[in-house]
């Protein structure tokens, strides 16, 4: 796919969430494949042991929540280029009936959520590559309400709001934003859906049969299909949401 769209060896990769699941994934996708990969999050001994495997990853222990976080990315990238920048890093709590959470809580989430991803893009714009790629990690849970899930959907819902005004705004420059659902995956917020009741969330024991039926997207699958998507022309990668359940076939294959 790279011959089609953006050389991704141009500039650095940037991936916020990148410890652990998918984020992890797609970082070891790259570096595996001469990327250099610039891996965010907020504990830093699975991001040690990261590059201490990829000499390509440079990890970066930082809360992009925060004005710090975003300072010592900031600091980090040097003068490099950015290729790729991947809002990777989310958060699921609180889960719960809606009215139930404090405005506390509710804040923290949207900070992680939906603040964060506006901010370093703000922050990082400046140093994108041309023809460089803003990719938002979406989810079906921002088209869809669910019990629950209230801070969550509500925040996947206005971060896919973003991409679509960020789309209409940056349209005649040269980033391209992109959106990108990945399914259900085997990662660690999995296991802490797992572990809620139903009283706090109804469906659970649908997410629990997906893991005992072996049902669950592996990390590394998704780290193909986002690799393949962030490689798509400009236009064609910001045109739409992509599903890696709707659409691996035209984007892997095609």
């Amino acid at each position: 796919m790279n011959r089609k769209g953006a050389d991704m060896h141009e500039g650095i990769v940037v991936i916020t969430g990148a410890g652990t699941g998918i984020g992890r994934a797609l970082a070891m996708h790259y570096a595996a494949r001469a990327q250099p990969v610039l891996a965010i999050g907020r504990r830093e001994a699975p991001l040690q042991a990261l590059a201490d495997e990829y000499p390509l990853v440079r990890a970066v222990p930082a809360d992009v929540a925060s004005d710090a976080g975003r300072a010592a990315i900031i600091e980090a990238l040097g003068d490099q280029p950015i290729r790729a920048l991947v809002h990777n890093a989310g958060v699921l709590e609180p889960v719960g009936p809606l009215l139930e959470q404090s405005a506390e809580a509710l804040r923290s989430h949207l900070a992680v959520n939906l603040e964060a991803p506006i901010a370093l893009s703000r922050a990082l714009r400046g140093r994108m590559a041309n023809n460089g790629r803003i990719l938002h990690v979406s989810s079906g849970a921002a088209h869809r309400a669910m019990p629950g899930w209230g801070a969550y959907c509500i925040s996947k819902a206005a971060l896919h709001m973003a991409y679509q005004v960020l789309k209409a705004e940056m349209g005649s420059t040269a980033v391209h934003v992109g959106s990108l659902r990945p399914g259900v995956v085997d990662t660690p917020m999995q296991s802490l859906i797992r572990s809620q009741s139903v009283e706090d969330f109804p469906a659970v024991e649908n997410f629990r049969a997906l893991k005992a039926n072996d049902a669950l997207t592996a990390p590394a699958q998704v780290a193909t299909f986002m690799a393949a998507v962030l490689a798509l022309p400009g236009e064609r990668f910001s045109e739409q949401e992509w599903d890696i359940r709707e659409h691996w076939d035209q984007v892997v294959d095609g």
